[in-house]
């Protein structure tokens, strides 16, 4: 799987590593926590806003935390991918490389999916019906490979027009095709055309949230609170026969092969077991509020930075509609 060009959750715990796996996506690791703010309150406590009210939702998919005011939007990410593949291959029909040719805008709907089942497994499994087909197995469309194209493929020639750099590393000062190549290659002229002028400030800015959230996340799964609705989740687990400390340990169960075609039996069983007792108790409601008040915490602590990463996201989102106008298309022959 491509990874995201805006690093979103994919959250440094062991329950995910099973079924991330699948995506081949890389782990987030928190490099220190982010510490509570005021004097007193329970962790994760925000000296500026009220503790965060907990829901009662039977989904994580459309629950929004904090910080993600701060990045694109599901929709938003997919489009900028798509419209990244389009300029390259633009740029590359520019040298006569018929690049990326299967791609289509069915891209961003697929695209979407993936993030959308990220969300949905952000605590665990979080949709009856998704656990009774599949167990703790991802989706087929969310298990294969989302970039359209494999770097392996290209020829020599192309690389280096896309990469704008030597087969040794070296940039490439030599034109192609009696045609100078862009700075950075086909790819470089790309993440300027979405992205702007991403200056190191701006970065900075993304990587800050990308941090934040981890770190977040990962306060938050050694919160008294969530052990605490863990401890009532395992007892109602035991009392439909299966015995597991946490969420965590019921996808992490050696039995289940995640990598396989689909899952047994027992996976579904233990997997439909799991979301009653997360609803019984309210899992979903209990992560979420607590993860929220760290994110609320974070944002107080580094507003300064955070709005100017919110003020380029929103100038990003407003050039997409243009791009899609000029790129959503193939490039013809020339």
């Amino acid at each position: 799987m491509a990874a995201p060009r805006v690093n979103t959750e994919r959250a440094a715990s062991r329950r995910r590593a099973a079924w991330l796996a699948a995506l081949s996506a890389a782990a987030l690791a928190a490099s220190f926590l982010v510490s509570g703010c005021g004097g007193g309150g329970p962790p994760g406590t925000s000296a500026t806003r009220p503790p965060v009210a907990t829901p009662t939702p039977t989904t994580t998919v459309d629950l929004r935390l904090p910080l993600n005011a701060y990045l694109p939007t599901p929709e938003e990410q997919a489009i900028g991918e798509y419209l990244i593949y389009r300029v390259e291959q633009h740029c590359m029909r520019g040298y006569g490389f018929r690049h990326l040719p299967h791609l289509s805008s069915d891209y961003i709907g697929t695209t979407v999916a993936t993030w959308r089942e990220y969300e949905s497994r952000r605590y665990g499994i979080s949709e009856r019906a998704i656990a009774t087909r599949r167990g703790y197995h991802l989706g087929e469309a969310t298990a294969e490979t989302r970039a359209p194209q494999a770097a392996t493929t290209l020829s020599v020639p192309e690389r280096k027009v896309l990469s704008g750099q030597e087969p040794n590393g070296q940039k490439l000062t030599t034109p192609v095709r009696n045609k100078d190549v862009p700075d950075g290659g086909c790819a470089g002229l790309a993440d300027r055309t979405v992205h702007g002028d991403r200056t190191a400030e701006v970065q900075r800015g993304y990587d800050l949230v990308a941090r934040l959230r981890g770190e977040a996340f990962d306060r938050s799964r050694s919160d008294p609170r969530v052990a605490a609705v863990n401890r009532r989740w395992s007892s109602c687990m035991q009392g439909k026969g299966f015995t597991y400390r946490d969420p965590d340990a019921a996808i992490e169960d050696a039995r289940w092969d995640l990598l396989s075609a689909g899952p047994s039996r027992a996976e579904v069983a233990v997997a439909t077991a799991d979301i009653s007792c997360k609803l019984r108790t309210n899992v979903l409601g209990v992560n979420f509020a607590v993860e929220a008040g760290y994110e609320n915490a974070a944002i107080d602590a580094h507003a300064r930075e955070l709005a100017k990463a919110r003020d380029h996201k929103a100038s990003e989102a407003e050039r997409l509609p243009g791009l899609m106008r000029r790129y959503d298309r193939a490039p013809q022959p020339s």
